[in-house]
């Protein structure tokens, strides 16, 4: 099976170059080597994979969207609508005071986000 790539929209190149420049701008995550690192992986993601269609799109959308709120969104090319969950999750990890109610509210935010997800992958509607 050989690799596939796709003529990048102008939609992924802004998304690539926006969610690089705010990763890299993240205080102490982690060292400055790991951030590159994890710059070129997201490079790959927006830049390499095509979008597919249908109940295996959905799955890969909704697992994307499960490592971190907003990128299965942007994997089926709605890119407001995954910047806002990133925003949002991104806000409320470095607001919160890691209560229980804290933990909860990501763990929600983070299935709303797959599921709202998988449901544009699969049908190209979204939940919200």
């Amino acid at each position: 099976m050989s690799a596939v790539f796709v003529k990048p929209t102008t939609g992924r190149l802004i998304s690539v170059i926006a969610f690089s420049l705010f990763f890299l701008k993240l205080p102490n995550l982690m060292p400055l080597a790991w951030k590159w690192l994890v710059v070129m992986l997201i490079a790959i993601f927006f830049l390499a994979f095509p979008t597919i269609k249908g109940i295996k799109g959905g799955l890969i959308a909704g697992f994307f969207s499960l490592i971190f709120a907003g990128l299965g969104q942007l994997y089926v090319r709605e890119y407001g609508r995954g910047m806002l969950f990133i925003i949002v999750a991104v806000f409320a990890h470095m607001t919160i005071n890691y209560s229980a109610k804290s933990w909860v509210f990501n763990n929600i935010l983070f299935i709303i986000s797959a599921v709202d997800a998988f449901s544009l992958g699969k049908r190209g509607i979204g939940i919200l």
